[in-house]
């Protein structure tokens, strides 16, 4: 794949990775608190508080991060061992003690879907620090609830929710009558 060609993303790895953006935003100047914690109880933690917290912390190299960018529409991802035996990921020193106790937990986790936890987080990082060759499929995980909208759901405000409901009619599925 030429390190320039775009990546097409999943809708689901999309939609972690605009949580993970969202996260970055709220918490900025949180990483290493987030650290601390994840490496006290890494299999505990999502994947995008997992990206989080690393995501300053480890370099990986070109050649690993071409095959996490190849999986990001596949299913299933690379395996844990995969992505170790690649021997692309570079801690940083100061906190490498942290790091490596998360990397070894996962490492060491009898659960193929625990390990894919890390698997995930090196994913969300790598799609951070590759954005601009990486397209998101958004729209096709958006769905309105199966309800409707209530008036709560926008705070009373009748004009967020009338606007809502006019562009999900602009978007629905059109219909030509014969």
């Amino acid at each position: 794949m030429p390190n320039d060609a775009e990546i097409i993303a999943g809708p689901e790895i999309s939609e972690e990775f605009m949580q993970l953006e969202e996260f970055c935003t709220e918490n900025v100047g949180q990483e290493l608190a987030y650290l601390q914690l994840a490496s006290s109880n890494p299999l505990e933690m999502d994947p995008v508080t997992l990206a989080f917290c690393m995501r300053h912390l480890l370099r990986l190299s070109g050649e690993l991060m071409e095959l996490i960018l190849k999986s990001l529409d596949s299913d299933p991802p690379p395996e844990f061992a995969t992505v170790l035996k690649a021997r692309g990921i570079q801690l940083d020193k100061t906190h490498a003690s942290n790091l490596r106790d998360i990397f070894f937990a996962f490492r060491d986790a009898a659960n193929p879907e625990q390990r894919s936890k890390i698997v995930r987080a090196l994913q969300l990082m790598t799609m951070g620090r590759e954005r601009h060759r990486v397209v998101l499929s958004l729209g096709e995980s958006y769905t309105p609830p199966e309800e409707g909208w209530t008036l709560e759901d926008f705070g009373g405000d009748e004009l967020a929710m009338e606007a809502v409901r006019s562009v999900e009619q602009e978007a629905g599925p059109k219909f030509e009558e014969i």
